[in-house]
């Protein structure tokens, strides 16, 4: 038998879960997609998140779970010498280092307590789309029992991350501007005595840049961004490795590396690369979150954008499903111009960084600067 609906969002992420509780009132919606099996790399809110926490109604309830303010920012970029940011200068107020399984949870809990039917553990195999049909979108999932699950939508929401699984099955083109992977692995906290104790930090190094920050429960997180064809990435694939090449190639990162202790047990590796649908969103389709357009994690905007994609788009289907013809178009437009503003502004922070213009990594930032103020761009497939 083939279920009924008016939206199936693709993907259970923050976008899908903020998209699906802004259409549960409105609307049938399914939220279909996994939950990750361990942790998850990227933990940081900026302040500005704050406004659309409370139009999601959220507010009081993400102050409740606890998460750590992050009060101070410390980096080595374009020069050796580190410079201080404390959050009290910063108008919009400090971000947070999350607790990110609390609050996915917190989300995914807002779209159910609202409404929407979750799918958990379903995955979308294949999407046909029936021109005309009260109903276009036939979309074959597999529960998470193994068992096949078929369901008719209006509109299809990709909220599935960098996969862009229901993008892709709708036959739209997917895009890549470099090749960032990040090395990252959670270790026991060290000692941490330096003056940005507690700071998030940023360093520049000749193959790439580093990150770190505590988290809420006490470890250190600990992680390499470079490109995946750079040599490091031999030389990083354990967790000590990643140690010892930080302490080789860093100087405010190595600080906190002090009294850090790591095993022979391989580092998680995940995607961070600049990535955009061609256009995000088609007939009946549309796209949020990072299927419609991923962020450099440099930007620290990534879950911002989750955030925010998901209330903005939610605008955009209800007007389509209400008949707004340029509901979905507009919805592309919206996307483009937040893609053309951070790809100006990840440009010009790499820019800053002129010491290794001879190492690959680097000079690839500095082609795509180029490519942002107006000359051709290179795009991997």
């Amino acid at each position: 038998m083939e279920r009924q609906l008016d939206v199936l969002v693709a993907g259970a992420g923050p976008a899908g879960a903020v998209i699906a509780a802004q259409l549960a009132g409105h609307c049938t919606v399914a939220l279909a997609g996994r939950t990750p099996s361990g942790r998850q790399i990227g933990e940081s809110l900026p302040g500005a998140a704050s406004v659309p926490l409370r139009d999601l109604g959220l507010w009081d309830r993400f102050l409740a779970q606890g998460h750590r303010p992050a009060w101070s920012h410390a980096s080595a970029w374009g020069q050796s010498e580190t410079v201080q940011r404390d959050a009290l200068l910063d108008p919009q107020g400090h971000g947070w280092i999350l607790g990110r399984t609390a609050f996915d949870g917190l989300l995914r809990d807002a779209a159910t307590e609202r409404g929407a039917e979750w799918l958990a553990g379903a995955m979308l195999r294949a999407a046909h789309h029936e021109p005309g049909a009260r109903h276009p979108w036939l979309c074959e999932l597999l529960t998470a029992d193994g068992i096949p699950l078929r369901l008719r939508c209006r509109l299809l929401v990709d909220a599935s991350g960098r996969s862009a699984r229901a993008a892709r099955l709708a036959g739209a083109a997917v895009h890549r501007t470099d090749k960032l992977v990040c090395l990252h692995a959670w270790l026991p906290p060290g000692r941490d005595t330096a003056a940005w104790a507690g700071a998030t930090l940023i360093e520049a190094a000749p193959q790439g840049w580093w990150y770190s920050v505590q988290v809420p429960h006490g470890d250190t997180v600990l992680a390499f961004h470079t490109d995946a064809d750079q040599p490091a990435v031999r030389e990083c694939k354990t967790q000590a490795g990643l140690l010892a090449y930080a302490r080789e190639q860093t100087l405010l990162i190595r600080a906190r590396c002090e009294g850090l202790d790591a095993r022979a047990q391989p580092v998680g590796i995940a995607p961070a690369y600049s990535q955009y649908c061609a256009a995000a969103a088609g007939v009946d389709w549309m796209a949020v979150g990072d299927a419609a357009l991923a962020f450099d994690p440099l930007a620290s905007q990534g879950l911002f954008n989750s955030l925010c994609t998901g209330l903005q788009g939610a605008q955009h289907a209800i007007a389509h499903l209400d008949g707004n013809a340029q509901a979905l178009p507009a919805w592309t437009h919206h996307v483009d111009g937040v893609r053309a503003a951070y790809a100006r502004n990840l440009a010009a922070y790499y820019a800053m960084e002129q010491r290794w213009p001879r190492e690959p990594f680097w000079g690839r930032r500095l082609e795509l600067a180029k490519a942002a103020a107006g000359a051709p761009a290179m795009a991997y497939s």
